[in-house]
C-alpha cells in the first residue's frame, strides 16, 4: 500500500457499473456516505459545454445527499471545471486533486503536451473543514543513489518514518482512467475511513449517453470557426522593442495593438490577503472576478492567432477563469504544477493550475518541435525524471556514469518548486521560480517572439524571456517592484545573473509567520528539539514551556529565541523521525512517539 492512514475504519467499496443518470435519481441517500462518480476521462471542453443538462442532474443528485456526506468526482480537468459551478450551490468545495495517469498516445493532439493527470473534485454537504484520517504517502527513493527523493538534510528527526502527509497531487500512484481505478478507491476508502461513514459508493458514468459527445477534432473545428468570426477584424502588428511599463495592467493592455503578442502569461494576485506593495489583495470576490475578466479579455485581444495565453492560479480560482476564457478562446490544456517540495500540514495544497488557451486552433508547440534549441532551452524542456534526487553528489555521479535521468515533458510538472530560501528572493512576497518561466516560454514561443506578463512583479518573466532570446513586455503597477525589475534587467545587460544568491534578507514575506532574527545558535535547533523529545518520553506527553524550563538541560531562552512557535519546538516529540535510506537498509528501529493530548 503506497499510503498509511492512521486509525482508519476502512470503508466498504460498493461499485455500481453501467450506471445512468436516470438510475442515479433513484439512489437512496439518507445515510452519510462517501460517493465517487466517474465521468468520461477524455472529455474536451466543448463536450463539457454540451453536457449542461447532465451537470444539472448530477448537481441535483448531490443536493439530495445526507448533510454529512462527501462527494468525489473523477473527471477530465475540462469536465471538472465546467461541472464545479453547478455543484457549489449545495456542496462546499474542499479540494481539487490531480492524479497521475498513464500517457494515452491516442488522446494527445499532434504537437501538444501529452496529458498525464486527471481531476478528482472533493466536495462536502457540510460547510466545515474536510473530515478525514491523517494519511501519509510513502517515501520515494532515488533510483541512482537509493536515498529519499527529497533531501531532508538536518530535519530528518521531525518527519515520520513512513512518509510525508498527503498533498493534493497524487503522483505516487498511476491509473488508467479508462480501466480500473482500484488504487484510488482504496485510498478514498482509507482517507475517509472515519466513524460517520460505512461505505464508498462508486458510480460509473463513463458510458452515460448524456455525457458522450462529438470527437475532439469535430469540436475543435467548431471552436476555430467561432473564433475566426470573433477575431476576424483584428490586424496583425509585430513588436520590435522590449518594454517594462509601470502602469495599471488594464490601462497598459488597452494601449497595446491587437494580435501583437506570441505568448501571454498572467500570475495575478490571488485575493488571499497577501501584502503586496500598492495593491489590495483582499476585495469582494465578485469585484475580483469582474476585474479578472477585464484583463483576461485584453489578453485575448492582444494575442496572435494560434498562440497561447497561460494563466496561473489556485485550482478554485482557475475554474472561474476557465468559465470566462472558454467563451472567447479555445481550451488547450490544464498544466498541474506540483509546486511544493513537500507538504507540511494535512492534505497540503500543492497543486497550482496553469490554464492554457489559444486563439483559434493552437499551433504545434515550438518547444516540442525539432528546430534547433539553445542549451538553456533544451535544459528547460527536459524535466528531471520522476523520483531522481537533487543531491549534488548524486547528480555528479549520474553525469559521470551517464545515467539517463531525464523524463518526458507532459502536463504534470513536478520538478519545479516554489522559492523558499531568502537567498533566492528579492523584495516581493510571491516570486515564481525562473525555471518555471523558462519552461513556459521555451515551450510556447520561438526566439525573437514576444512574451507579455501583465503582472510582471520584480521581473521573473521578462528576465527569463531575455535570457532565452525573446522580446518582452512587462507591466507592473507597483513603482517599487517595477524599479527592482528594471535594475535586474540592467544587471543582466552587463552580464550579472539576476537570479544569483544574495546575502541580503528581503523584507517582504509570503507568510504571516514572523521571520526570526539572524543570530548565532549556541546550540543547534535539532539538539533542542531532541531534548524536548527526551522530556516528552520522560513525562509521557508533549511538554509545555514551564515543563521544558524545569527539565531541559538548556536555558529556556534558547527555545524562545530559536523557534517561531512552540509547535516547532515540539516537532520532533510529535513524530518518529525518519531515515533517508529504505527500510531494508536501515540498521536500527525508530522510537515510536507517545500519544498526544487532544
Amino acid at each position: 500500500m503506497p499510503h498509511l492512514s492512521e486509525n482508519s475504519r476502512k470503508l466498504k467499496c460498493i461499485r455500481h457499473v453501467k450506471y445512468s443518470l436516470n438510475a442515479l435519481e433513484n439512489v437512496k441517500t439518507d445515510d452519510p456516505e462517501v460517493y465517487l462518480l466517474r465521468l468520461p476521462p477524455n472529455h474536451w471542453f466543448v463536450d463539457s459545454r454540451q453536457s449542461r443538462s447532465a451537470y444539472r442532474r448530477i448537481a441535483d443528485f448531490c443536493a439530495r445527499l445526507n448533510g454529512q456526506s462527501t462527494a468525489c468526482i473523477l473527471a477530465s480537468p475540462a469536465d471538472a471545471a465546467q461541472l464545479l459551478p453547478y455543484l457549489e450551490s449545495s456542496l462546499r468545495f474542499q479540494m481539487w486533486i490531480a492524479i497521475k495517469t498513464k500517457i494515452s498516445e491516442s488522446q494527445a493532439a499532434e504537437g501538444q503536451l501529452k496529458s498525464r493527470h486527471i481531476a478528482l473534485l472533493v466536495l462536502t454537504r457540510y460547510k466545515k473543514a474536510l473530515q478525514h484520517t491523517k494519511t501519509r504517502i510513502k517515501y520515494s527513493y532515488c533510483p541512482a543513489c537509493g536515498k529519499t527523493t527529497k533531501d531532508y538534510g538536518g530535519k530528518k528527526h521531525v518527519y515520520h518514518e513512513y512518509g510525508t502527509l498527503i498533498s493534493d497531487v497524487w503522483r505516487d500512484i498511476e491509473i488508467d482512467p479508462d480501466r480500473d481505478i482500484n488504487v484510488v478507491e482504496e485510498r478514498l476508502s482509507d482517507l475517509f475511513g472515519i466513524e460517520i461513514y460505512k461505505s464508498l459508493e462508486v458510480f460509473d458514468l463513463r458510458k452515460c449517453p448524456d455525457l458522450v459527445h462529438p470527437s475532439k477534432r469535430e469540436v475543435r473545428e467548431q471552436r476555430s470557426g467561432l473564433q475566426q468570426v470573433l477575431f476576424s477584424d483584428i490586424a496583425s502588428v509585430k513588436h520590435t522593442e522590449c518594454k517594462l511599463m509601470n502602469a495599471d495592467c488594464i490601462d497598459a493592455l488597452k494601449a497595446l495593438p491587437s494580435n501583437s503578442v506570441d505568448f501571454c502569461f498572467a500570475d495575478p494576485p490571488y485575493n488571499l490577503e497577501k501584502k503586496y506593495e500598492g495593491y489590495n489583495d483582499s476585495i469582494e470576490s465578485k469585484d475580483y472576478f469582474v476585474w479578472c475578466d477585464q484583463w483576461l479579455a485584453e489578453l485575448a485581444r492582444v494575442l496572435k492567432t494560434g498562440r497561447t495565453c497561460a494563466v496561473l492560479n489556485i485550482p478554485l480560482w482557475a475554474v472561474r477563469h476557465f468559465q470566462f476564457l472558454s467563451s472567447i478562446l479555445e481550451f488547450q490544456g490544464w498544466i498541474a504544477w506540483d509546486a511544493m517540495g513537500f507538504p507540511v500540514r494535512l492534505i497540503m495544497p500543492s497543486h497550482y493550475a496553469i490554464l492554457c488557451f489559444s486563439k483559434g486552433k493552437p499551433r504545434p508547440l515550438p518547444g516540442l518541435n525539432a528546430h534547433p534549441k539553445s542549451a538553456l532551452e533544451s535544459e528547460c524542456l527536459m524535466p528531471l525524471a520522476e523520483f531522481f534526487c537533487n543531491r549534488s553528489a548524486c547528480i555528479a555521479s549520474r553525469n559521470q556514469t551517464r545515467i539517463t535521468d531525464r523524463g518526458q515533458l507532459t502536463d504534470l510538472w513536478y520538478d519545479i518548486h516554489r522559492l523558499k530560501h531568502n537567498s533566492r528572493r528579492v523584495d516581493h512576497p510571491c516570486q515564481l521560480p525562473p525555471l518555471l518561466m523558462r519552461r513556459l516560454i521555451a515551450l510556447f514561443t520561438r526566439p525573437d517572439e514576444v512574451v507579455l506578463d501583465c503582472f510582471n512583479g520584480v521581473g521573473t518573466t521578462t528576465l527569463s524571456a531575455q535570457q532565452l532570446g525573446r522580446k518582452y513586455i512587462g507591466i507592473e503597477l507597483s513603482p517599487k517592484y517595477h524599479a527592482i525589475a528594471v535594475q535586474r534587467h540592467n544587471d543582466l545587460d552587463v552580464g550579472k545573473d539576476p537570479f544569483a544568491k544574495k546575502a541580503a534578507v528581503p523584507s517582504a514575506k509570503n507568510s504571516p509567520v514572523p521571520r526570526l532574527l539572524k543570530q548565532v545558535y549556541k546550540v543547534s535547533k535539532k539538539t533542542l528539539q531532541m531534548d524536548v523529545k527526551r522530556i516528552a518520553q520522560q513525562i509521557g506527553r508533549i511538554p509545555n514551556r514551564e515543563e521544558v524550563n524545569a527539565l531541559s538541560r538548556f536555558p529556556i531562552e534558547y527555545f524562545d529565541n530559536y523557534f517561531i512557535s512552540w509547535g516547532e519546538v515540539c516537532a520532533a516529540a510529535r513524530t518518529t523521525g525518519m531515515s533517508e535510506l529504505p527500510p531494508e537498509k536501515r540498521d536500527h528501529m525508530f522510537e515510536l512517539p507517545f500519544p498526544t493530548k487532544t
